[in-house]
C-alpha cells in the first residue's frame, strides 16, 4: 500500500476551503412531535389503573418513576398532568394519592 505524498505547497488555511450549503428537509406541519405520544397514553392509563386498582396506594416521584421505567422529567409531567385533571392528587408530604371520588 502507498500513501501519497502532497508537496508543502498543497496545504491550503481554513479561509480557502469553500463549503456547499446544507438543505433540511421538515416535514409539511412544520413542527415535528418528539414524543412517543401512544407510550405517554399507555403510561398514563396505567398510573390511573394502578392508583384505581389500589386505592390506598401512595407512591412518591421515585416510586413511580420505579414503577413505569421512565425519567425524572417524563414522570413529574405525567404526575403534573393527572393532578391538574383531577385524577390523582399530591398531599403535603409530595406523595401521590388517588384522589378519592364522591359517589
Amino acid at each position: 500500500m502507498s500513501l501519497a505524498k502532497h508537496p508543502a505547497s498543497a496545504v491550503v488555511s481554513l479561509g480557502d476551503v469553500k463549503g456547499r450549503p446544507i438543505s433540511m428537509h421538515l416535514p409539511p406541519s412544520g413542527l415535528t412531535e418528539r414524543r412517543n405520544v401512544l407510550r405517554r397514553d399507555a403510561l398514563v392509563q396505567r398510573i390511573v389503573a394502578e392508583f384505581d386498582d389500589m386505592p390506598g396506594l401512595t407512591l412518591s416521584l421515585r416510586q413511580t418513576m420505579r414503577l413505569l421505567g421512565v425519567d425524572e422529567g417524563a414522570c413529574l409531567r405525567i404526575l403534573d398532568a393527572l393532578a391538574r385533571t383531577g385524577q390523582i392528587r399530591r398531599d403535603s408530604r409530595h406523595l401521590y394519592v388517588r384522589r378519592e371520588r364522591i359517589l
